[in-house]
């Protein structure tokens, strides 16, 4: 870091996005369990629900490797390496974070279109805007419109009610997407890649940090358990996750402090409009604004 600007990463997109990747394989692995075997062993789905969570994911990561193929070939004229196509960019990891992210009640032809063709359009339109965010918000509305009910909730969980407790959302019983449910091992993975600077710690941070002021002084006044507010709906996983996209989100230290702290207070005031759509929302309209964040921090800074 110099003058409070971090300088640019030297490592490669797919080094960057395997280490990544490779660090989200237990969440994988649990939600693999949780909305899949479980509900198999105790006959909540067949053997293709047994499987459904992982198609997700594998479809996602597929839907990012095709477009920045089809890309590359067609309209950058790539003379290069096969694998250099293949991580021409971070949409492989932004379709397996998808997968991870979604409702396993998500139609599979509506995740694969919206992902698919927004993936496609963001290529030409240089990632100006966070484009994970944009497509679950998508996939979102568009669940909603085809199915009233639609939610986090699988066939087990909708099936019994629940008196949670802290740490039953720590463990990962809470409500969520296919693999974000988990906060320890949650943890552990954004530990991970901030021991291996791989990610934008100061965004996470800032942002996990106000979003405990804010809901802990709303649950102190509503008596709301703020496991329910605080680890639920993905908030947690996409601070670590999306919060810090590589090419939508502020560089500088200073930048980085406040981006988080915007994308904390915006999904603080959305959740009451829609709890599920709110970190999602707060990172689509922060990421539109993140040069502009950067310079207002480097302004501060000198002066």
């Amino acid at each position: 870091m110099k003058n409070n600007v971090y300088v640019r990463s030297h490592r490669s997109i797919k080094s960057i996005s395997l280490l990544r990747i490779g660090l989200l394989i237990p969440l994988i692995i649990y939600g693999f369990y949780k909305n899949g075997i479980y509900l198999y062993i105790n006959h909540y789905v067949d053997i293709l629900g047994l499987f459904k969570p992982l198609f997700y994911i594998l479809i996602g990561g597929l839907c990012g490797a095709l477009v920045n193929i089809f890309y590359e070939y067609l309209f950058n004229k790539h003379k290069g390496k096969f694998s250099e196509a293949l991580f021409a960019s971070f949409h492989i990891e932004y379709g397996i974070l998808l997968g991870c992210l979604v409702s396993i009640n998500t139609n599979i032809l509506v995740f694969t279109g919206i992902t698919f063709g927004l993936f496609l359009i963001s290529k030409f339109i240089k990632n100006r805007i966070n484009i994970m965010a944009l497509i679950f918000i998508a996939i979102y509305l568009v669940q909603m419109y085809l199915t009233s009910d639609y939610s986090y909730l699988n066939a087990y969980e909708t099936s019994r009610v629940f008196s949670l407790d802290f740490m039953d959302y720590m463990v990962g019983r809470g409500t969520g997407g296919i693999a974000t449910t988990h906060i320890i091992l949650l943890i552990i993975s954004l530990l991970g890649i901030s021991i291996s600077n791989n990610n934008k710690v100061n965004i996470s941070l800032s942002a996990i940090i106000t979003m405990i002021i804010a809901f802990g002084c709303y649950s102190i006044v509503t008596k709301a358990s703020i496991g329910s507010l605080l680890l639920t709906n993905n908030m947690i996983f996409v601070c670590a996750y999306i919060a810090t996209d590589y090419v939508t989100s502020s560089y500088t230290l200073n930048g980085e402090i406040i981006f988080g702290i915007l994308v904390g207070c915006l999904t603080f005031g959305f959740f009451f409009v829609n709890p599920i759509l709110a970190p999602f929302i707060a990172v689509l309209i922060v990421s539109l604004f993140n040069n502009l964040i950067d310079r207002i921090a480097n302004k501060l800074n000198n002066k």
